[in-house]
């Protein structure tokens, strides 16, 4: 009797440990699992996923003064590594965008500016605030990383040819040619009248 009761207590109690424990893999199939990036096999709307984070980050970091800017790419770069890490199928992608993120936060760290607040976006998220001086070679250590980041995802061994690397290494070399665009070396009138922009806001523009 005693046993018939203990078995009838835990038939409920392993099926509910079977379907929590099967859950995380068949929530991994479909892009983004309760873990970030656990078990992640390659698929159409991670990718979108990661593509359209760093699109986006990257355009609204530009709208943040330049002396902030940096530290707001090196956050964007850490979410889409993060957002991956687990995956075996990412793992290149981990490490373009990690590769990235450690870069930037190398030249920012070496250049901060202690005499400028933090910029706060919302109540988790602030930027640091480097010397204005020390921006083009921030800059261009920036442009150095997503070169070299687009590459390694491009020359991936094993994984030569695969489209959905190729297109996040499309978008990074969107996002490169973004920050080297000609137009932030237009004359300040001249920029003004091809964006739109007021003059406070072209102040922020390199």
């Amino acid at each position: 009797m005693t046993r018939l009761v203990i078995a009838q207590v835990m038939t409920p109690v392993l099926l509910c440990l079977t379907l929590l424990l099967g859950a995380p893999a068949a929530e991994a199939n479909n892009g983004f699992s309760g873990r970030p990036g656990w078990n992640v096999l390659l698929n159409d709307a991670t990718t979108d996923t990661v593509i359209d984070q760093l699109r986006q980050d990257f355009r609204r970091c530009q709208a943040v003064p330049k002396i902030y800017r940096y530290d707001c790419y090196r956050r964007s770069y850490r979410t889409g590594a993060r957002s991956l890490l687990g995956s075996r199928d990412y793992a290149p992608v981990v490490e373009a965008l990690t590769l990235v993120e450690k870069r930037i936060e190398a030249a920012v760290e070496a250049n901060l500016d202690p005499g400028q607040p933090k910029l706060r976006e919302n109540p988790f998220v602030q930027h640091r605030a480097v010397k204005p001086e020390a921006v083009p070679v921030i800059k261009q250590a920036t442009l150095a990383a997503m070169e070299e980041a687009a590459t390694l995802l491009l020359r991936s061994p094993g994984q030569a040819g695969n489209p959905h690397f190729q297109r996040i290494a499309a978008v990074i070399d969107s996002n490169k040619l973004l920050l080297r665009s000609a137009l932030l070396y237009l004359p300040g009138p001249v920029l003004r009248l091809a964006l739109g922009f007021t003059p406070m806001a072209a102040l922020h523009m390199g």
